[in-house]
């Protein structure tokens, strides 16, 4: 296990502890970046996904560069 992953278990237990403590469970909408900042929105690059993943051929490479970008939206809350 992580120690973050503890880190965060630790704080769910005992967080109603600590006075005035500010929430860290957020609504994505909260922490998302502004349209402007996001780079999961700009089309995926071919030279990225070629060096993410250089041992798979252009197509191959773009395609789970693609699935990575989407995981990481889902995984953000952010949706597709």
């Amino acid at each position: 296990m992580h120690p973050l992953e503890l880190f965060d278990r630790f704080r769910r237990l005992f967080g109603w502890v600590v006075p005035d403590h500010q929430r860290w469970d957020r609504h994505p909408e909260q922490v998302a970046p502004d349209h402007s900042d996001d780079w999961l929105l700009e089309p995926p690059s071919l030279e990225e996904a070629r060096l993410l993943f250089p041992q798979l051929d252009e197509e191959r490479a773009l395609i789970r560069y693609q699935q990575l970008r989407l995981e990481m939206r889902e995984r953000d809350g952010r949706g597709f």
